[in-house]
C-alpha cells in the first residue's frame, strides 16, 4: 500500500507491454480492492490486500478507495489503509482532511473527527497538517467547521492543533467567517455561532487579519530577543 506495495507507474507501463497477463492480474486485483471497499467489506478489503503480490496493487486504484473509504466515513477502513502504509503526503490526497469535514453531519459525526485524527497522526510515510489550506480558497479544516458553524467539529479540530489565526485567500480568519451569519442558518447554527465565536477568542483568536499579523511580527521579534545571548554586567574577580 505504500510506495513500496503499491506498482510505481513506470514498472506498470513495463508490465503492460512485456507481460500482460500479470497487467491484467494487477487490474483485476486492483478493481477487488476498490470493490471491497465499495460494498463496504473490510474483511473483504484485508483478504484482497493479504494475497496480493508485492507491487501488484496499482496506486491509483488504491487512492481510488482510500478516498472511497473517507467518503463512506468509514473509520475501520481509513484506520486500515493508514496502518498499511498508504502515502498520505501523495498530491492527490491533500485535500481530504477538507473532503472529511465538509461531509460531517450528525450520523458520522463520531467516526469523522476521529478519521481527521488518523490523518493528522499519520504513519510512518508521512502524516497530514491539519492547517492544510484549501488551493481554491485558502480554507483550512477549522475555516470550513466555522463556515457551517459546526461546533463539534471546531472543538475536535482546537484539539487536534488547529490554527485559530489562519488567513485566507480574502483575508478573513476563522473568527470572521464564523461570525458571518449564512441564510440558511438555522436555530441551532445561530446559537453555535456565537458559542464557537467565544472558544475561538479563548484560543487567542482574531477577527481582524491585520492584528493576526501584528502579533506575529510581534511574537517573532519576541522569540528573537530571548534566542540572543545574554549579556551580562557582573564583573567576576578570581
Amino acid at each position: 500500500m505504500s510506495s513500496q506495495g503499491a506498482a510505481p507507474k513506470a514498472r506498470l507501463k513495463q508490465l503492460q507491454r512485456d507481460d500482460p497477463i500479470a497487467w491484467q492480474d494487477a487490474v483485476n486485483t486492483s478493481r477487488a480492492l476498490v470493490e471491497s471497499v465499495k460494498d463496504n467489506d473490510i474483511e473483504e478489503l484485508r483478504r484482497v490486500v493479504a494475497n496480493a503480490d508485492e507491487g501488484e496493487l496499482i496506486q491509483a486504484f488504491t487512492i481510488q478507495s482510500f478516498v472511497m473509504a473517507l467518503k463512506a466515513s468509514s473509520l475501520e477502513m481509513v484506520q486500515q489503509f493508514v496502518d498499511w502504509g498508504m502515502p498520505l503526503q501523495s498530491p492527490s490526497l491533500s485535500q481530504v482532511l477538507h473532503l472529511v469535514c465538509e461531509l460531517v453531519n450528525r450520523e458520522n459525526f463520531s467516526s469523522s473527527w476521529r478519521i481527521l485524527k488518523v490523518l493528522a497522526e499519520g504513519n510512518c510515510y508521512g502524516a497530514l497538517d491539519i492547517n492544510t489550506p484549501r488551493s481554491s480558497d485558502g480554507w483550512t479544516p477549522l475555516c470550513i467547521a466555522c463556515g457551517g458553524a459546526c461546533l463539534p467539529l471546531a472543538f475536535k479540530l482546537l484539539e487536534l492543533k488547529a490554527d485559530p489565526n489562519v488567513i485566507t485567500r480574502s483575508n478573513e480568519t476563522p473568527l470572521s467567517i464564523v461570525k458571518r451569519s449564512q441564510p440558511d442558518d438555522d436555530e441551532e447554527q445561530i446559537e453555535a455561532r456565537g458559542i464557537i465565536s467565544n472558544m475561538l477568542h479563548s484560543y487567542g483568536a482574531q477577527d481582524n487579519y491585520r492584528d493576526v499579523l501584528r502579533i506575529s511580527r510581534k511574537q517573532a521579534k519576541e522569540m528573537n530577543m530571548v534566542s540572543e545571548p545574554l549579556k551580562s554586567h557582573t564583573r567576576y574577580r578570581g
